[in-house]
């Protein structure tokens, strides 16, 4: 019944109904079920989440658009965007909304974290046309031309934003890469982050380390178990709580957390009172409960991740561990990393595309480092971050392996070609783990079988790009024997094109042409250097990517089957690619460049 519950409430945060219509399909069918009080319990959490979505979608209704001279409490970390821009969220009343700040203003917003208090002036504008937006209850944007004063908020966000102080603090001893990393993974802070060492993750199917997840939560209570072994039970009742609303104050209630947090409470509370519950019942009444509160989280990406890799980890990986051959230690963690994977895979696939082969054995390679991160940050890193200077720098002597570690493995997969599994490759790896749950030997027998099947085909058929002229989402490219050259006609943002040429195998570029001069192009080219940093760039006149050669008018990249040339239409100069002949006629040196005039 309590697995059943979690399902309706679901149901009903996925679609929801207005709340007068809730209530007479309520009575209607309370009416026919009341002898059976299990169906009328579904019925009623499904109305309850269903009415909730309703009040929800309606408390979406912006204010009129206008001058703003209010305060504000940040909800989220500002971050960057653009080149001089700072976005966070905010509660302005009670009305959810994005703040937007540039130049010198975006400073001052920039120095805030979230639970801050500000006094600002600028100009609200209502829209909803992000469904990222709306699913955080934001309702428009605050543009923000002046932050006149400012104050620390309440006391919880005092001592949880100090302890972010004194992490990020600490983590200065570390390189900035290795900084970001260990931040993101320590306390979800992935602003630092460059966009190719995220890339670099999500290749190898590590992202999840990047943030704050359930596997935080997770160390943190192995922590206080250690702390609080002969504490008595109204103690943990109390400091168990009281730490998980602290690490979710302290990850700023991201969605994953938030299901692990809640997972963990509803552990423990019963626990304390004596009726204690297993991990999968305690994973259901935290669905329930969370979504019964707020009915948009089932929409968040992050909680459906979270959930279903819980799903799998607690009801395939103890059957599985049972079944692999080998050491405990590694049969459990083989176990719990296939089961997750095979549980998040169908949602991955739906989401993103195909799911990285690697990411098995990067997580089994990375996923124990990483634990050790997570609970070295939490007790070590605070320390460096206190005491400082020569302490921080001894005391991160042991981060900086193990984020070097991390980040080694992360790193192999944009070098090799992408083995992906479509489709077909997780039904079969699917299958391949449900008969390796069987207690019959044939059936494991056929499952290690499918299982080799997926892998083999998965190797046979890698992503490449052909020799001539491939047209990817956000570029084009000119393949040859001789070099690899990529045009980029717009400007796209630096994972965009990250991905891009990583999912069409192009592990190697000699030459980057960009059609416009802007700073967005100058951050694609920063992080395409990153990754290829032997490469020639071309810009048209007046650009602004450093390093990149002027393609003056007159001037060519020559090749077989296609030139790149400067064209003006009066107000701008961009570069344009121009094909020489149908692409049916393409051949093998059509990526070769040759330069027409004097580049400079």
């Amino acid at each position: 019944m309590i697995h059943w519950c979690a399902v309706a409430a679901g149901i009903g945060a996925w679609f929801g109904l207005g709340t007068p219509v809730a209530i007479s399909a309520g009575f209607a069918l309370a009416a026919g079920t009341t002898r059976h009080r299990g169906a009328l319990v579904l019925i009623v959490v499904l109305l309850i989440t269903a009415i909730r979505f309703g009040q929800a979608i309606d408390g979406l209704v912006p204010p009129p658009d206008g001058p703003v001279d209010h305060w504000v409490t940040l909800t989220s970390d500002p971050r960057s965007f653009g080149s001089v821009g700072t976005r966070a969220s905010a509660r302005w009343g009670s009305t959810r909304v994005s703040v937007v700040a540039y130049g010198a203003t975006a400073g001052d917003l920039a120095r805030q974290l979230s639970g801050d208090q500000l006094k600002i002036s600028g100009t609200f504008r209502g829209s909803t046309s992000s469904e990222w937006a709306r699913w955080r209850h934001e309702v428009g944007t605050i543009t923000v031309t002046a932050v006149h004063s400012t104050h620390p908020g309440p006391p919880l966000n005092r001592f949880t934003n100090q302890i972010r102080r004194w992490l990020a603090g600490g983590a200065e001893a570390l390189p900035r890469d290795d900084r970001a990393t260990f931040l993101g993974m320590v306390m979800g802070d992935d602003r630092e982050q460059s966009p190719v060492i995220a890339d670099d993750f999500r290749a190898a199917g590590l992202g999840h380390l990047l943030v704050v997840s359930g596997q935080n939560v997770a160390f943190l209570l192995a922590v206080l178990e250690s702390l609080l072994r002969r504490g008595r039970p109204a103690t943990r009742l109390v400091v168990v709580p009281l730490a998980l609303l602290c690490f979710a104050t302290l990850t700023r209630f991201e969605p994953s957390v938030l299901r692990a947090v809640g997972m963990a409470g509803v552990s423990v509370g019963s626990a304390t009172i004596g009726l204690p519950i297993d991990s999968r019942k305690a994973l259901s009444l935290a669905i329930t409960a969370l979504l019964m509160i707020d009915p948009f989280l089932v929409h968040a990406v992050a909680f459906q991740l979270s959930v279903a890799a819980t799903v799998g980890i607690v009801w395939l990986a103890s059957p599985l561990a049972a079944r692999l051959p080998g050491p405990a230690v590694v049969r459990v963690a083989v176990a719990t990393t296939v089961a997750a994977q095979v549980a998040v895979a169908p949602l991955l696939l739906v989401l993103f595309g195909p799911v990285p082969l690697m990411s098995l054995p990067a997580n089994l390679l990375a996923g124990p480092v990483s634990g050790a991160i997570m609970i070295w940050g939490c007790t070590a890193g605070l320390v460096a971050g206190v005491f400082g200077g020569v302490v921080a720098d001894g005391l991160h002597v042991p981060t900086r392996l193990m984020v070097g570690w991390v980040r080694w493995v992360a790193r192999l997969a944009p070098n090799v070609p992408p083995f992906m599994l479509g489709t077909s490759g997780v039904a079969l790896v699917a299958a391949a783990v449900l008969c390796a749950l069987s207690s019959r030997s044939n059936l494991r027998r056929l499952g290690a079988i499918l299982a080799s099947v997926a892998i083999v085909a998965s190797l046979a058929t890698p992503a490449t790009v052909p020799p001539g002229i491939s047209n990817l989402k956000t570029a084009t490219v000119l393949s040859g024997p001789n070099g690899v050259t990529v045009f980029l006609p717009n400007t796209v943002r630096q994972s965009q094109i990250l991905e891009d040429l990583r999912l069409a195998g192009v592990t190697e570029i000699n030459t980057l042409a960009v059609a416009n001069g802007d700073a967005g192009a100058a951050r694609a080219v920063t992080a395409l250097r990153s990754r290829f940093p032997d490469l020639a760039v071309f810009a048209p006149p007046l650009h602004q990517v450093p390093g990149a050669r002027t393609l003056q008018p007159g001037q060519h990249l020559v090749f077989a089957a296609a030139t790149i040339t400067t064209v003006s239409d009066g107000a701008t100069t961009r570069l344009k690619l121009v094909r020489s002949r149908p692409i049916e006629t393409v051949n093998q040196s059509d990526g070769d460049a040759k330069v027409s005039g004097d580049v400079r």
